[in-house]
């Protein structure tokens, strides 16, 4: 890729604000962008019309969002969903204050996500002027994983034909040359866009001369090879996997324990990670991990045993985790993924593990089997159920933090798709974070529509990520809630022993007097509750159209003993399928 050139400016004549916004935009466009999100500002405005000048070209789309914190999501989601980077371009003052959530995620998950921040000129900062205040360094220095990978400050038009281009390089973890002292990984990057009265176009100016172009590669020499044969291994897929974990899947050498948003097909993942290591990894003696497990006490306990050989894999610029006496090699020097699959390492082996995973989603068939006679909704059948229609339709299932993606971890249909926001884990962001998704997959004509299974502390926390402007684009995105009244993670924890009931009712599981369904019909969103399974397997039956809330009720009485009787018997099903 080319830098952008100086020369060809449509209308020099045009108030600088604007040539430098629409030097910022064609350079934007030329490194590969194709989704810009825009919370509106005063500040910003020169940005807005050249965005909207870009827009009408046709050489990307604009999404507006009123909310600057949940403009960031939609952003983070739409890079997740694009592998692209995507510009969130915010007004001065506080507004650049409510995206560090966002670029905290990114960084820990990265995502190329590329912060647009419009600044006052710098004789008014530090001076007490109205909505100014020092943007640059706002979301930290340094290489740390939570800051952005490389930060940039523009106040002439000719300064982006060569900043825009490195902030884009550096969002996506490609250098031009080594550079020992940042990440070589994708992640947030800060562009600080300083602009001077006035801020309104000039209305004779010529159109832009806007030229797409392409993301950035990054750059490797590295010769695959193959991981040796070894003793009792199993793979251990989790959250950001990507290629190397469907490759290794796919080659059969080991059975696969793989988390849900690992992105595994069903053909090759064993689900129900927490149940089958109950039941047999006592007998394990290596693991190679490849992507940033987050989920179970049972696999922190596994990658902690001395009497386990750990094989990290790494993706490219920095290891996702850290593991004493953990072997590092890199995940795209293990397996060429144009090879045929290698067979198992130890059929036997691996026929075990497959027996005891067959057996443990049979129980779990069985459970939802026995819940539809109108049996009151419990979370590991309301995860199992809509993971199963998520699959179905060939969609793609957004997974909040806390009890959500656990009862996906324990009881989800293996295979189906599953993405989270694992980076730091929060529930930021997370109903914004799924509109960007579905902003995404209707951008690439992906057509299964997007659901998202979030508790109601979750549901609460961003509901204004369901709020759309009527001028914007419409998508199909179904909100699943699991609506128990409060923090239930909580009760399977420490803090749901006896002795702490009452501090743990106050405290952690903070029950909630929310009209969710008034929240969904005050963001004109559609919205119908659900008190059975039997309801909810009609519920989910329905083609999901637009954006829609399906609240289904569940009583936190009693849910951790229930989940552990579950875990229980699944674990008896597993070591009963092989003679244990």
């Amino acid at each position: 890729m080319s830098d952008v050139p100086v020369e060809g400016v449509p209308d020099e004549s045009l108030p600088p604000a604007q040539q430098l916004a629409r030097r910022v935009v064609r350079a934007l466009v030329h490194s590969g962008v194709r989704d810009a999100v825009l919370a509106p500002g005063s500040r910003s405005a020169p940005l807005a019309y050249a965005l909207l000048d870009a827009e009408t070209a046709g050489v990307l789309r604009l999404h507006v969002v009123i909310d600057e914190r949940s403009a960031g999501f939609v952003a983070l989601g739409l890079a997740a969903a694009t592998e692209r980077p995507v510009p969130v371009v915010v007004t001065s003052g506080s507004a650049v204050a409510n995206l560090h959530p966002a670029v905290v995620e990114a960084g820990h998950q990265r995502v190329p996500l590329v912060v647009v921040s419009c600044d006052r000129p710098a004789e008014l900062v530090r001076r007490g002027a109205s909505q100014t205040t020092e943007h640059v360094g706002m979301f930290g220095d340094g290489t740390g994983l939570s800051r952005p990978r490389a930060t940039a400050e523009v106040d002439e038009a000719f300064q982006a034909a060569t900043e825009v281009p490195r902030v884009v390089r550096a969002a996506v973890g490609s250098r031009r040359r080594v550079d020992p002292t940042g990440l070589a990984v994708p992640g947030p990057v800060h562009l600080n866009v300083v602009l001077a009265d006035p801020l309104v176009p000039d209305a004779a100016g010529a159109a832009p001369d806007l030229e797409p172009g392409e993301v950035p590669l990054r750059w490797s020499s590295s010769v695959p090879h193959q991981l040796d044969l070894g003793p009792r291994t199993v793979l251990l897929a989790a959250d950001g996997a990507g290629w190397a974990g469907a490759a290794l899947a796919a080659s059969g050498r080991w059975p696969v324990l793989a988390e849900p948003s690992a992105g595994i097909d069903a053909g090759h993942a064993l689900g129900a990670v927490p149940a089958l290591l109950d039941a047999l990894g006592s007998e394990i003696e290596r693991v190679v991990v490849v992507g940033r497990p987050t989920l179970s006490r049972q696999v922190t306990r596994l990658l902690a045993r001395d009497d386990v050989e750990v094989v990290l894999l790494d993706p490219r610029g920095a290891p996702w985790l850290d593991v004493p006496g953990a072997v590092h090699v890199q995940e795209h020097e293990v397996l060429d993924p144009e090879a045929s699959p290698a067979g198992p390492d130890d059929a036997a082996w691996s026929v075990a593990w497959a027996e005891a995973g067959a057996a443990v989603q049979a129980v779990l068939d069985a459970e939802v089997a026995g819940a539809t006679d109108g049996s009151p909704p419990v979370g590991d059948v309301v995860a199992r159920l809509v993971s199963s229609a998520v699959a179905r339709d060939r969609g793609l299932l957004v997974a909040g933090a806390s009890m959500a993606i656990r009862y996906l971890d324990l009881a989800g249909a293996p295979g189906a798709p599953v993405v989270a926001s694992r980076g730091v884990a929060g529930i930021d962001g997370t109903l914004s974070t799924a509109l960007g998704r579905a902003l995404g997959r209707s951008g690439a004509g992906e057509t299964g529509p997007v659901r998202a299974l979030v508790g109601d502390l979750t549901f609460q926390h961003d509901v204004g990520g369901l709020v759309r402007g009527r001028l914007e684009r419409e998508v199909d995105l179904q909100v699943v809630v699991l609506a128990d009244d409060g923090g239930s993670i909580f009760a399977t924890l420490e803090h749901g022993r006896p002795e702490h009931a009452a501090a743990h009712e106050r405290v952690f599981a903070t029950p909630q007097a929310v009209d969710i369904g008034a929240l969904a019909r005050g963001a004109r969103v559609a919205h119908a509750v659900v008190d059975d399974v039997a309801g909810l397997v009609a519920a989910l039956a329905d083609p999901v159209r637009g954006r829609s809330v399906l609240e289904v009720r569940l009583d936190r009485t009693g849910a951790a003993a229930r989940r552990a009787a579950l875990q229980s018997r699944l674990v008896a099903a597993a070591r009963d399928a092989v003679g244990g």
